[in-house]
């Protein structure tokens, strides 16, 4: 072979190779991965921002009346009623939390039906309602949790008189949603899903302002902060370590119910600085916190403080 079509045959060979490793140390990766890379990223961004604008959905129900929840046969779509389910047909169904309606229409298999767009790309959707969906609201009427959409029913296909429910996520915007975006359901940042699950006695928290009466409503467990110096108004929970809580408060009350297994105090960081130990089954106050609108930077459940 001469030697210079044996040259032009090395470079043919070796330059792609060069090439690939050039850009590997230049740059840490090939273009496709980097390009893939970049794409996950974004897509867990998108996720943690979906997260993030979800609002505090509540059943869609009167403040303290008590459901039977359960996913039958359409997870995470969830059936609601009474709970022991005696009673359910006709009574008022509310929007779960502040919205517009985008949606009231009739299908065969949905009966009466309603969409209410609640911004940044989450709906919910009502099912089966007993009276014709602009009965109540019509499409572009802005509700609160307070306002009633219409009334429990059996329409469509249906056989009993019940709610089923959806919330969905429709990322990039639009004004109507199908089964396709359901998500799996949260009412009062309590998740609600699973194949085959049911939910026996499930109170609804959708009141007045959105907020529970005091400190003794905080689920065992867990610890709750609220902005009122007495333990009620606008609360703020985690049973977990959050780290950058937006929970900013005047005073907090650790709840009365059990602390995590093991555990009977939690330690509380402020982002101002500090901390303070709250020490489970206080007789008074269960571990107030001074009211001066610090925020909760994160919390430690431990066995001392």
């Amino acid at each position: 072979m001469e030697r210079a079509t044996y040259r032009r045959r090395l470079r043919t060979v070796l330059l792609p190779v060069l090439l690939a490793v050039l850009a590997l140390v230049a740059g840490g990766l090939p273009a496709g991965a980097a390009t893939a890379e970049r794409a996950a990223t974004g897509r867990a961004a998108a996720g943690r921002a979906a997260a993030d604008a979800r609002p505090l959905f509540q059943l869609p129900f009167p403040c303290g009346t008590t459901w039977q929840l359960d996913t039958w046969g359409h997870n995470p779509a969830l059936d609601l009623v009474v709970e022991h389910n005696t009673g359910s047909d006709g009574l008022p169904v509310l929007a779960s939390a502040a919205g517009t309606v985008s949606a009231t229409y009739w299908n065969n298999g949905s009966g009466n039906t309603i969409q209410v767009d609640h911004g940044n790309g989450w709906f919910t959707a009502y099912y089966h309602l007993k009276d014709d969906p602009a009965a109540y609201v019509r499409k572009g009427d802005p509700v609160t949790p307070a306002t009633q959409l219409g009334r429990i029913g059996s329409t469509g296909n249906s056989q009993w008189s019940h709610l089923h429910y959806e919330q969905r996520y429709l990322a990039g915007g639009g004004d109507f949603t199908d089964e396709s975006h359901r998500v799996p359901a949260r009412f009062d940042g309590v998740e609600y899903s699973g194949v085959a699950r049911e939910w026996p006695s499930v109170t609804s928290r959708n009141c007045p302002g959105g907020t529970p009466a005091g400190w003794q409503d905080c689920p065992a467990g867990w610890v709750c902060f609220y902005t009122g110096p007495d333990g009620t108004g606008t609360v703020c929970r985690t049973d977990v370590d959050v780290p950058n809580s937006t929970c900013g408060l005047r005073r907090s009350f650790f709840n009365n119910g059990n602390p995590q297994p093991g555990y009977d105090h939690v330690q509380v960081y402020f982002r101002e600085g500090g901390s303070q130990c709250l020490h489970y089954g206080w007789t008074e106050g269960r571990g107030n916190l001074p009211a001066d609108g610090r925020t909760v930077d994160r919390i430690e459940w431990r066995g001392e403080c």
